[in-house]
């Protein structure tokens, strides 16, 4: 898989917010963009977990983690789901 390298300067302050240890942190970073990515529909939980070398059971407890649900539903979709 192609990828892209970035070099970008982060506050120091960040890395113990992030919650991993520095030499841990651009892997935690591009998870974290995975999840975004999820939560706005951009990417599948299945292909974020494929991009970020994760098993799909590991990832939807990360996404779980992060408050993101595998159920990507518009509210009208939701309702229409449950009946009401």
């Amino acid at each position: 898989m192609e990828k892209v390298s970035l070099a970008i300067e982060l506050p120091k302050v960040f890395v113990p917010l992030v919650g991993v240890r520095e030499e841990a942190l651009p892997t935690e970073i591009e998870r974290l963009l995975a999840v975004e990515l999820v939560r706005r529909g951009a990417l599948t939980y299945t292909r974020a977990a494929e991009l970020v070398d994760m098993s799909q059971a590991e990832f939807i407890s990360y996404l779980g983690a992060h408050q993101v649900s595998i159920f990507q539903l518009a509210p009208d979709e939701l309702r229409e789901e449950v009946g009401s």
